[in-house]
């Protein structure tokens, strides 16, 4: 999976105790890729806590990528394969799109970044 990630384009791509830490690019949070079944999960969490309204639309939009909540973070999901590289590269920037707009919508008028 590693050399995949690689040639995909995706950077900072290392392994820590067998999980697979790596940027879809250099200026967006990093993911894991950890073992799963016969191919790999993806995990994007966003330090964000989206309602069960934001879950379910994006789940809806985005049914290749569930969103749920794991330890109290925003987390998108995808299995490889079936899911493309370049799929989950798209999904990231999206989901970074998302959280950002949900967590702006939630400050007041006058507070800062």
């Amino acid at each position: 999976m590693e050399d995949a990630l690689r040639k995909a384009g995706f950077s900072g791509v290392e392994t820590v105790a067998g999980v697979i830490y790596a940027r879809t690019d250099p200026t967006l949070p990093e993911f894991t890729a950890t073992p799963a079944g016969q191919g790999w999960q993806l995990a994007l969490a966003w330090p964000l806590r989206a309602t069960e309204a934001q879950i379910a639309a994006w789940t809806a939009l985005h049914p290749d990528a569930p969103m749920d909540i794991h330890q109290g973070e925003t987390r998108i999901t995808v299995q490889v394969p079936p899911t493309p590289l370049s799929r989950w590269a798209e999904l990231v920037q999206d989901m970074v799109a998302h959280c950002t707009d949900w967590r702006r919508s939630t400050r007041q008028r006058d507070e800062g970044m």
